[in-house]
């Protein structure tokens, strides 16, 4: 069977180029550490329940809000200040530093093994994007070059896997469907998604879960090694517009 000829690679980035899931917990607990010291009226029953009611009053007012994370994150810890009896200034200055203290952190990502190889190999074959719901600075990171391009969930005011992402790649790459492949974690958000979508797609699955959805995922890879084996024995690289 000839391979398919792929002008856009599209990757979602936690749980795909690196392991998230420490990350972000330790990027929280930084956060909630430094408000904790920031404060000085809230009482010690200030906890998960207050923060959820500052979370549900800050959606009623703004429903898109939630597709900002960075935004989002930021207005509920000024929200916090404001509680604690911050005046505006003090709360968006409060609010401002707590975040940089959590993105500091969130962005101290390490590259699945074989990624930045990977990454490099595939951007000099065809173009790549990111799409993710998440807000991982690449440029921090270290690995914005590998990229033509990023689409976050505030670009387009949805996540995955609401098309949004996925049309915004098409539009960028000027590309069809059927020339674009999606990889990434999520059965649903990113396979299913891109699948909605009509994009090639593979299911990078390096805890070897088993597939549980409607429709089994048949091109999968659990490491970056295996993820360019399956590239290339599957599809043809090529450059746009050369």
């Amino acid at each position: 069977m000839p391979r398919k000829k792929i002008k856009l690679i599209t990757l979602d980035l936690d749980d795909t180029v690196w392991p998230n899931h420490k990350v972000i917990l330790d990027a929280e607990k930084t956060l909630w550490m430094y408000v904790k010291n920031k404060t000085t009226s809230l009482d010690e029953g200030f906890g998960e329940k207050e923060i959820n009611k500052i979370r549900l009053e800050l959606l009623e007012k703004d429903p898109l809000i939630k597709f900002d994370l960075t935004r989002f994150r930021k207005e509920i810890v000024r929200e916090i200040f404001l509680q604690d009896g911050k005046d505006d200034a003090e709360a968006n200055y409060y609010s401002n530093e707590a975040f940089s203290e959590f993105f500091k952190v969130r962005n101290k990502v390490h590259l699945y093994k074989d990624a930045k190889l990977g990454l490099e190999r595939l951007s000099r074959k065809t173009m790549v994007g990111s799409l993710s719901n998440g807000n991982a600075d690449l440029n921090i990171i270290g690995i914005s070059s590998y990229f033509s391009f990023s689409v976050i969930s505030s670009d387009v005011n949805s996540n995955k896997p609401s098309p949004g992402h996925f049309l915004k790649a098409l539009e960028i790459a000027k590309c069809d469907a059927s020339e674009a492949l999606h990889i990434g974690d999520c059965p649903v958000n990113d396979v299913g998604g891109a699948r909605n979508c009509n994009f090639n797609t593979i299911w990078f699955n390096c805890d070897r879960k088993k597939w549980d959805e409607i429709f089994p995922c048949e091109l999968q890879a659990k490491n970056w090694k295996e993820l360019n084996e399956v590239i290339n024995k599957n599809f043809l690289l090529e450059k746009n517009n050369v």
